[in-house]
């Protein structure tokens, strides 16, 4: 499967111009926006179908919160880390709210509708509200979101997905991407 995602990100490097940088809220890239869901779907058919098998237990996932903020009506950080080995492909989930996100070790493609960009650890960048990546580890690596939330435990992780991540980008006012323009029809 590693080859097939590499294989796609690549044709779509070939077909658009990347923007600058990642950051910037204001950079909409709709053809990207449109690969990275379309890559997760391809990526839970293939698995589904058998023909890739799911290397996610080959990952690591640790889940951290704070004591509640007295000060900022009890809310929580929960930070979420992962770890990815080198090769493996994956795609971030649909995110409800702004958040940071630090490559803390390691070397990662990232795709979003912001662009495209290769990088390294340690790195740390502010990802708005309605982002949603592809991530190819070049190397190793170990990726950090951190979220403000009103869970304060790991005994409430469905909770808290709910209210960190979107189950589609219209349930958050946004536009659902057009595969139309990557010239495939679904």
């Amino acid at each position: 499967m590693v080859l097939t995602s590499v294989a796609f990100l690549r044709q779509q490097e070939a077909v658009n111009k990347p923007p600058k940088g990642l950051s910037n809220p204001m950079t909409t890239d709709l053809k990207l926006k449109a690969s990275v869901s379309y890559l997760e779907e391809a990526i839970k058919d293939s698995i589904e179908s058998g023909e890739v098998e799911d290397n996610m237990d080959q990952t690591g996932l640790n889940h951290y919160f704070t004591d509640p903020i007295k000060d900022f009506n009890d809310l929580c950080l929960y930070g979420r880390e992962l770890s990815v080995p080198k090769g493996m492909v994956i795609t971030g989930a649909l995110h409800r709210h702004p958040h940071i996100i630090t490559l803390i070790k390691g070397s990662m493609s990232v795709v979003s509708e912001e662009g495209r960009k290769v990088i390294t650890a340690p790195s740390t960048w502010a990802a708005p509200a309605g982002s949603k990546r592809a991530f190819y580890a070049l190397e190793d690596s170990v990726i950090l979101n951190v979220h403000i939330t009103t869970i304060k435990s790991e005994e409430n992780l469905d909770k808290l997905e709910e209210e960190v991540t979107a189950p589609s980008y219209s349930s958050i006012g946004l536009e659902e991407p057009n595969y139309k323009l990557l010239g495939v029809d679904v």
